[in-house]
């Protein structure tokens, strides 16, 4: 098993970056849940040990992802833990329960009360602190981890729009299988239903996936969370879809360590990430857009 690795020992950088093979293409690649190095001050305050925490993770789908990168595609992953920072949420989704934070500071949205805001507080029924998190020690997690991720992940969507005329943000993630009796879906497309990314992108996605025998779900069990919503602007040239990939068939669910079903999965996506670059060219350019403004 691949264990987490403490952050001391490494570099706290909170992203790496994987560029384009070649002369690159509109797409951009986000794995935002797929870090795996702990840092010591949220190991200090954990009530479970950090080998408990993988169900909050994505496994090795950001090596799924670097598979774009052969052909065009770039790459930006998380290396901090969803645990320390979910990178997919508003940075106002807070619990005020647990970070002390005054009315107004934050929104209680759906996923805060099931204790997956930007700053997770619970696994399932299980309180990952014990005590409130100072507002100094959060506002830390977004100012080390959330503010630096999406400053580049702006940065790319924008510079591939001016470079390429349109740009698509693919955003990376993993499903659990669901139980037995329930409804299979091998890949799940998610655009906002309809708001996020250009129609015929999404259609294409869902026709190439299916011709590789996998069951599509569109906008379910997922539509997309913030980074979705946040960066996709189909009217304005900037298109994003959230893709979930049903873990088993790339990765042993219990111990989240690839099998070799990541290969074949790999080739799905080198050939997603051409196919869609390509057609994403061809939908020609529109008005320049301006910076995306962060909110925190």
């Amino acid at each position: 098993m691949a264990d987490m690795v403490p952050m001391d020992e490494l570099s706290p950088s909170p992203f790496r970056l994987m560029p384009a093979d070649g002369a690159g293409s509109p797409v951009v690649l986000s794995s935002p849940h797929s870090g795996r190095l702990y840092p010591p001050d949220l190991v200090a305050v954990l009530r479970l040990p950090p080998a408990e925490l993988r169900g909050l993770e994505d496994g090795p789908v950001d090596r799924l992802a670097e598979a774009g990168c052969a052909v065009g595609g770039t790459l930006i992953a998380a290396t901090y833990p969803r645990a320390y920072v979910d990178l997919n949420r508003d940075p106002a989704e807070l619990d005020p329960e647990i970070v002390g934070f005054t009315p107004g500071d934050y929104r209680l949205s759906a996923k805060v009360r099931a204790g997956l805001g930007v700053i997770p507080t619970r696994l399932g029924s299980t309180a990952l602190y014990a005590r409130s998190l100072a507002p100094a020690t959060v506002e830390r997690r977004l100012r080390t981890a959330w503010r630096p991720y999406h400053e580049q992940l702006a940065q790319l969507t924008v510079e591939r729009r001016r470079t390429f005329g349109k740009a698509l943000l693919l955003d990376c993630h993993s499903m659990p299988t669901p139980p037995h009796g329930e409804p299979r879906v091998d890949v799940a497309i998610g655009d906002r239903f309809g708001r996020t990314a250009h129609p015929d992108l999404v259609r294409h996605a869902h026709d190439l996936i299916e011709r590789h025998g996998l069951c599509v779900g569109r906008n379910r069990p997922y539509a997309g969370g913030f980074i979705t919503e946040h960066y996709g602007r189909p009217w304005d040239g900037i298109s994003a879809m959230q893709l979930e990939f049903r873990r088993a068939l790339f990765m042993d669910e219990a111990s989240h360590e690839p099998h070799p079903g990541l290969g074949a999965l790999a080739d799905l996506l080198r050939e997603l990430v051409a196919e869609l670059g390509r057609l994403a060219r061809s939908l020609g350019a529109s008005r320049m857009v301006t910076p995306i403004a962060l909110s925190a």
